[in-house]
C-alpha cells in the first residue's frame, strides 16, 4: 500500500519506519527540515513541506496514496488545517491524529471517521495489562473486544481445546498458541521471546509455559482467567 504521513515527530516517525519495514510504500513529510533529513534514509521518500498551504499540499501524491496520516501532535490547529485540506482534495483515506477531546470533536465533525489517540490508547493498553498479571500483552480491537496473549491459566494446564470448550464455556476463540523461549539478545542478557508453535486444532495441549491469544468481549476473558487460575 502507498501512505502520506504527514508531521514527523516520534509517533509520526516511528510510525513511517514500522509501514516502511512491512513492505509499503511511505512518503513521510514534515516542514522542519531537520526531522526530514532523520527519516529519509529510512523511507521511501522524504518530503519537506508545509501542509498548511493549499499550493504546496498539491504537489504530494495525493491521488496515488492509499492513506493519508496526519501525524501532527504538537499543534492542534496545523493538524486540524492540514486535515482539512486533505477533506476538501478528497483523498481516499485520510487518518488523523487526536490530542484532545475538543480536537477530537472537531475532526468527527469534519467526517473522520479514523482518529489515532497515541497518549490515551497507549494508557489504556497498558492499564489494562498491567491489572491481570496473565496477560502478557493486549489489543483492543473496538471498546469492549480484545485480543489478548495470555499465559495458560492454572486449572487449564494440560487440557486440550476440545475438552475446555473456550466458546461454549466462555464465549473466547482461541486463535493461536505461542511458545515462549529464551534466548541471548545483542548485550548477552538472557531473555524471553514468543515463537509461533504448531497450528492450533480442537486435540491441541495446553503446556505450563504456553501462550494463549484470545479474542472476545474483556468481561468474557476477564471471566476465564478469574475462573481458572487459582
Amino acid at each position: 500500500m502507498k501512505f502520506i504521513i504527514i508531521g514527523l515527530g516520534h509517533f509520526g516517525s516511528a510510525l513511517a519506519e514500522k509501514l516502511t519495514n512491512i513492505g509499503h510504500q511511505v512518503v513521510a513529510v514534515d516542514s522542519n527540515m531537520r526531522l526530514v533529513e532523520l527519516i529519509k534514509d529510512r523511507v521511501t521518500h522524504a518530503i519537506c513541506l508545509n501542509c498548511k498551504d493549499t499550493l504546496a499540499i498539491k504537489n504530494l501524491p495525493l491521488e496515488n496514496a492509499d492513506v493519508a496520516i496526519v501525524c501532527i501532535g504538537s499543534s492542534e490547529g496545523d493538524n486540524l488545517m492540514t486535515t482539512a485540506l486533505l477533506k476538501k482534495m478528497n483523498v481516499k483515506r485520510i487518518i488523523s491524529r487526536s490530542v484532545s477531546p475538543l480536537q477530537e470533536n472537531i475532526l468527527e465533525a469534519m467526517g473522520i471517521n479514523e482518529i489515532i489517540r497515541p497518549e490515551i490508547e497507549t494508557a489504556e493498553r497498558w492499564a489494562l495489562k498491567l491489572s491481570a498479571t496473565a496477560y502478557v500483552d493486549l489489543f483492543e480491537v473496538t471498546k469492549d473486544f480484545n485480543i489478548v496473549e495470555m499465559h495458560v491459566p492454572k486449572r487449564l494446564i494440560g487440557k486440550s481445546l476440545k475438552e475446555i470448550e473456550f466458546n461454549k464455556k466462555y464465549n473466547v476463540i482461541v486463535l493461536t498458541k505461542l511458545k515462549q523461549i529464551n534466548v541471548i539478545n545483542k548485550l548477552g542478557v538472557p531473555t524471553t521471546i514468543l515463537k509461533t508453535g504448531d497450528i492450533i486444532t480442537a486435540e491441541s495441549i495446553l503446556n505450563h509455559d504456553d501462550v494463549i491469544v484470545v479474542y472476545g468481549h474483556r468481561k468474557d476473558i476477564q471471566r476465564l482467567i478469574e475462573s481458572n487460575d487459582n
